[in-house]
């Protein structure tokens, strides 16, 4: 790796539990797991290793130009605790703009794929299928057969993603919740009760 290349490190810290906005199919709380992109930096002018934290909680490793690689990682982890201890000072809003530009495509892979595999277990078919950086709702299903998904999904247990997804899709046959959506929603989530009330639970 030479001078001014950077690369990128992935950890996740400690889980945190999050309420989200109230929607009409009730109270969601997302799950965070701090999976944060450390980005590393070498250079000519450093004589030392030194991590930055900037008030988007982008984390920034600057190292030597002959630092190993390998090091940097070491390094990381024996500072977890203070990098976790400095992050809890800044405010808890990991999904910025920034943060749904990193994950928005990987979220388009995850939440497509899964999409697909449930419409044709369900025996539907949709329109157009939009991953968004939402503030209130995980997803939600347009008259148009549209679907629309918050990136924040891939975020959560595949089996409380699967819920959403599955709710959404029931929305082709009734675009309300009536006894006969729930009902389809039952049909393939016979525990769709449990994940709505873990939802719930998620709030700190």
């Amino acid at each position: 790796m030479g001078e001014g290349v950077e690369f990128i490190i992935t950890k996740t810290f400690h889980p945190v539990q999050q309420k989200l906005p109230t929607t009409q199919e009730g109270n969601f709380y997302a799950i965070l797991f701090y999976m944060l992109n450390y980005r590393i930096k070498k250079s000519s002018k450093a004589k030392r290793v030194s991590i930055r934290i900037d008030q988007n909680r982008q984390v920034t490793l600057t190292m030597p130009a002959l630092f190993p690689e390998y090091l940097a990682k070491q390094f990381i982890d024996q500072k977890q605790a203070w990098i976790e201890e400095k992050l809890a000072t800044i405010p808890n809003n990991i999904y910025t703009q920034e943060h749904y530009k990193q994950h928005k495509e990987k979220a388009r892979r995850i939440i497509s794929a899964r999409v697909q595999d449930w419409a044709q277990i369900m025996g539907l078919s949709y329109n157009q299928l939009s991953i968004r950086h939402t503030n209130t709702r995980w997803g939600s299903c347009s008259s148009k057969r549209n679907l629309n998904f918050s990136y924040k999904l891939i975020f959560l247990d595949s089996e409380l993603m699967d819920y959403v997804i599955i709710h959404e899709l029931s929305h082709l046959v009734e675009m309300n919740h009536s006894k006969r959506f729930w009902n389809i929603v039952s049909t393939y989530c016979p525990d769709y009760h449990d994940h709505r009330a873990r939802l719930r639970n998620y709030e700190k």
